[in-house]
C-alpha cells in the first residue's frame, strides 16, 4: 500500500508548496515538491508598464515548468527546469502591455519524476493601465503651453515614467526630477530645494513622499465621529510645505479605484493657504460633470488644468498619484459663485490635442495646446 505524507499544507486553487515522501514496497522513499516564498499569492497583478518580477523557491527534486496560456510570450521566466534539493531566485519578464485589454499569464511547474503527486499552478495578470492610470498604448506628452503664458516639459524612461518636469509661468517656476529605485522599492522627487522619498509599488506609485518640511500625498478624509472614511467614497490630496498648503479633496461616493477601474470624483474642493503672510485661505467648491472622452488615451491627467496652472500641483498633473486621476474628461464644473466650461478636442488616437478652460466667474477663456 502506497503511503504519501503531506508536510505543507496545499492552497485548495494552487498547490504552492507540497513536499512529498512515498514507500512503495521495496522502491526508495523519494522527496518531491516545492515551496515558494514568491510569489506569494496563486495571482500576482502587475501594470502595463511593470516589466520585472521575480520567483523565489526551495525545490525537492528534479522538475520543470510548462506554460499554460496560449500568446503569453509577453510573459518569461528566466529557468524553466532544474535540479533537486535547490533554492532557485530567478528573474520574471513582461513585455510592456499597449493592447488596452487585461491579460493572463500562467505556469505549471511540476516534479519531474513525479509530476502526477507534485505540481503547481501560478498565474501573472497584467493591467491594461500603466501606474499612473494611463492606458498602456497612451500618447506621452511632451509639452503643453497655454495662452496665459504658462509652459510644461516632460521626459519620461523606457518604461514611460516621468522623470523630469519643468512648470514655466508668469511669476512661478519649478522643475523635478524623478528616481525609481525598484531595488530598494522607492521613489525620490528633487524638487531643486530639496528631496521627497516614498514607497513605491510595482506601478512606480506611491501614496505619501516626504522630505524636510515638506510633505505630498493622500490624507484620508474622517467622519464626525472619527472614524476613517474609504477611500473608495472620498480622500484628500494634500501638498505641505514650510510656505504653502494647497489640498485637493476628492469625493467619489462609492467608486472602485482598482486598476482599470472606472471611476469619476463627482466633486472637488480646493483649498490653498499660505502660511508666512496675511494673504487669505482660498476655498473653491465644484460638482463636476464629465463627457464621453476617456482621460486614460494620454499619459497626463489632463484634469488637474481645470482651475488653471497656478492651482494645478505639477505630481498630479503627471500622475504620480493614479487615484486623482477620473477615467473620463471634466466637461463642466459648477459652483455657487460660477461655471467652468471644458472644450477639448483630441487627436486620432484619442490622447488631447487641445483643451479650452472657460470661466464664467473670471471670465477667462484659457487654451491649452499639447504636444507629442
Amino acid at each position: 500500500m502506497k503511503k504519501v505524507h503531506l508536510f505543507v499544507n496545499l492552497l485548495a486553487v494552487l498547490v504552492i508548496a507540497a513536499q512529498l515522501t512515498a514507500c512503495l514496497g521495496d522502491e526508495s522513499p523519494y522527496n518531491a515538491g516545492f515551496y515558494f516564498s514568491k510569489p506569494s499569492n496563486v495571482r500576482t497583478n502587475v501594470y502595463a508598464n511593470t516589466t520585472t518580477d521575480s520567483l523565489l523557491m526551495e525545490c525537492f527534486g528534479k522538475w520543470h515548468i510548462t506554460s499554460d496560456t496560449p500568446s503569453s510570450s509577453w510573459c518569461t521566466l528566466d529557468l524553466m527546469n532544474g535540479v533537486g534539493n535547490s533554492i532557485y531566485y530567478f528573474g520574471v519578464h513582461f513585455g510592456q502591455n499597449d493592447t488596452n485589454q487585461s491579460r493572463l499569464a500562467q505556469f505549471t511547474i511540476y516534479d519531474t519524476e513525479h509530476p502526477t503527486e507534485a505540481y503547481a499552478s501560478w498565474q501573472y495578470l497584467q493591467y491594461a493601465t500603466r501606474g499612473d492610470g494611463s492606458f498602456g498604448s497612451a500618447a506621452l506628452v511632451k509639452g503643453i503651453t497655454s495662452n496665459d503664458g504658462w509652459s510644461v516639459a516632460i521626459n519620461y524612461d523606457d518604461k514611460n515614467r516621468p522623470v523630469k518636469l519643468s512648470v514655466k509661468g508668469p511669476d512661478n517656476n519649478a522643475s523635478y526630477t524623478m528616481d525609481y529605485n525598484e531595488s530598494a522599492g522607492t521613489v525620490a522627487v528633487n524638487t531643486g530645494n530639496g528631496s521627497l522619498t516614498g514607497s513605491m509599488d510595482n506601478g512606480y506609485q506611491t501614496e505619501q513622499l516626504i522630505g524636510v518640511g515638506d510633505t505630498i500625498g493622500y490624507v484620508p478624509q474622517y467622519y464626525t465621529n472619527g472614524i476613517q472614511i474609504s477611500p473608495t467614497f472620498a480622500f484628500n490630496y494634500v501638498v505641505s510645505s514650510v510656505q504653502r498648503t494647497q489640498a485637493y479633496a476628492y469625493r467619489l461616493g462609492g467608486q472602485s479605484l482598482e486598476p482599470d477601474s472606472l471611476h469619476n470624483a463627482d466633486s472637488l474642493v480646493y483649498y490653498n493657504r499660505w502660511k508666512l503672510d496675511a494673504k487669505p485661505k482660498t476655498i473653491e467648491r465644484y460638482k463636476l460633470e464629465y463627457g464621453q472622452m476617456d482621460n486614460r488615451y494620454q499619459s497626463v491627467d489632463v484634469n488637474q488644468l481645470l482651475l488653471g496652472m497656478d492651482k494645478c500641483d505639477p505630481l498630479q498633473l503627471v500622475a504620480l498619484f493614479r487615484y486623482c486621476r477620473s477615467t473620463s474628461i471634466v466637461t463642466r464644473a459648477t459652483s455657487t459663485d460660477g461655471n467652468i466650461v471644458v472644450t477639448t478636442g483630441l487627436n486620432d488616437d484619442k490622447s488631447v490635442r487641445r483643451m479650452v478652460v472657460a470661466d464664467g466667474l473670471k471670465g477667462t477663456e484659457v487654451t491649452y495646446d499639447f504636444t507629442y
